[in-house]
């Protein structure tokens, strides 16, 4: 903002002398009848544009193409948002084109009044609606028992609702989603610009911090049903708290504090709802995206669940009751990029978890401090402009059993039942490569292969393969047909064939 408005006072700084040197400027006079006087005064009218740096727009006076230039820049910068109509905007932009190499003369960047028209176009009105959906036709071989069963649904349902308020030059921004018709709000918190140039967000959100370190976390493929698995660890969970980010230079940090229900973590393996609904912490978040080159970022952070010490009624009280003390994990990643299309990756977690257990013989509590565990995967991520052909992702983790991921390992398990716990079961090494092809604006294919390899339970070993070709219809519309194998060990194998349609808007 503050290398704009340096280029806007240069600007003004033409406008005050453009009537000194205009009859030797390079550029012709604006005539009379030209468009432009009727698309000024129409602004001028509206409180878009000011006119001369004195104020006044002179309609009857002849002009140059420097003052008008300088006028539409010093217009860009003040523009209200709450003036502004959408043929305002179409009138600008068409000004900006007009007068570039005036502009570009001045020193004002076409590029960044470009960027400052989508803003404004963009907020206009006030309110913002936009959403997707996705329906899906499946068919599925079931691992319990060699039958189909097949299915047409909604997939995935959103509406999402936005406004910008407040000061013009600072506005607040609300955010609202509505997902997947029963779901209800997912979304629904209000960025306040906050003290030392930070935003302040309370309201529920959702941060996905860890979106560099996952197959399929910023690709397009997913949208139409390509890369599964292994997403964030730690974060992209609903939040109901208080948040809040701030940029420098080319890193940023991220904070938030909530006091979440922990009932579904189950850390005590326990199914008293007696003991489950006891637990409660205060979760404090913090990380800070460090950018120290184009090349080389690195990524630190920390997340603690902190219990309330709340526990069991003592009438409640049995051998092997559990009360939550805390959990707490520690994280850094790295990311180097060997040019704009080859990096490589890795990220790192450590992780501690403490509590209480009961012990009738002895009325008392006990330490159940349980052994750190630890998780970390290394990724060489490989774009299509390097290889022409494909994109490439190689990936290689490893898991320790124990390990805790709040936002749940249904995630991690696309196709097998031992994502249904929060607590990884066994010690687990997995290795995962995704391949991925654009061919023009309108087709795509992608194929992927992942094996898991658990240590003690091999019943749970699985190996997982899918392709898939993905259409655009148009930029709202997408149709995407993948197939999808789970090949367990001691199982009935999955079978996944399914068509997807995707609209967005």
């Amino acid at each position: 903002m503050k290398k704009f408005a340096a280029v806007v006072a240069v600007a003004v700084l033409f406008a005050f002398a453009a009537p000194v040197f205009a009859a030797t400027n390079p550029f012709m006079d604006v005539p009379m009848n030209h468009w432009a006087y009727d698309a000024i005064g129409q602004l001028a009218a509206h409180g878009i544009l000011s006119g001369y740096p004195d104020g006044t727009y002179k309609g009857k006076q002849p002009t140059t193409r420097y003052e008008m230039a300088s006028a539409l820049a010093r217009a860009l910068a003040v523009v209200d948002m709450t003036k502004a109509s959408k043929q305002d905007v179409e009138m600008l932009k068409k000004l900006v084109v007009e007068f570039k190499d005036e502009l570009d003369a001045l020193g004002v960047k076409v590029d960044a009044l470009d960027k400052r028209v989508s803003v404004i176009e963009e907020r206009l009105g006030g309110w913002k609606l936009s959403g997707s959906l996705r329906v899906d036709l499946k068919n599925q071989d079931s691992k319990e028992a060699p039958l189909s069963e097949g299915s047409s649904t909604i997939a995935r349902s959103r509406l999402i609702f936005e406004r910008w308020f407040g000061d013009e030059e600072n506005p607040m921004h609300f955010v609202g989603r509505l997902d997947d018709l029963d779901t209800g709000w997912t979304r629904f918190y209000v960025e306040i610009p906050f003290y030392w140039e930070s935003t302040f967000i309370p309201g529920r959100f959702v941060w996905d911090m860890e979106e560099d370190y996952y197959l399929g976390g910023s690709t397009d493929f997913e949208a139409t049903g390509g890369f599964y698995g292994l997403d964030s660890y730690l974060t992209d969970r609903t939040t109901d708290g208080l948040g809040w980010t701030k940029s420098f230079g080319m890193g940023s940090v991220h904070a938030y504090v909530t006091h979440p229900n922990l009932f579904e973590m189950n850390l005590g393996k326990t199914d008293d709802p007696d003991v489950l609904g006891a637990w409660g912490a205060w979760e404090l978040f913090l990380m800070g995206k460090l950018q120290f080159t184009e090349q080389f970022g690195l990524d630190l952070g920390f997340q603690a669940f902190i219990g309330d010490n709340a526990e069991p009624a003592a009438a409640d009280l049995k051998d092997g009751s559990f009360s939550f003390d805390n959990l707490w994990t520690v994280f850094g990643g790295l990311r180097f990029n060997f040019n704009d299309n080859i990096a490589f990756k890795g990220i790192v977690y450590h992780q501690q978890a403490n509590g209480d257990w009961w012990v009738a013989a002895d009325k008392k509590w006990y330490d159940a401090d349980f052994d750190s565990t630890n998780a970390w995967k290394l990724i060489v991520d490989v774009k299509q402009e390097a290889l022409k052909f494909t994109s490439l992702w190689l990936e290689y983790g490893q898991m320790d059993a124990g390990f805790v991921v709040p936002q749940g390992l249904g995630a991690v398990f696309a196709q097998g039942d031992v994502g249904s716990e929060y607590i990884l079961p066994d010690d687990l090494k997995y290795w995962r490569i995704g391949l991925g092809q654009e061919w023009n604006e309108k087709w795509a294919t992608h194929l992927f292969y992942y094996n898991y390899d658990f240590d003690k339970d091999a019943s749970e070993d699985f190996k997982e393969w899918g392709l898939g070709v993905q259409y655009v219809y148009n930029p709202n519309v997408k149709f995407g047909l993948n197939f999808v194998k789970v090949d367990w060990d001691k199982k009935d194998d999955d079978n996944v064939l399914r068509f997807r349609t995707q609209v967005s808007f």
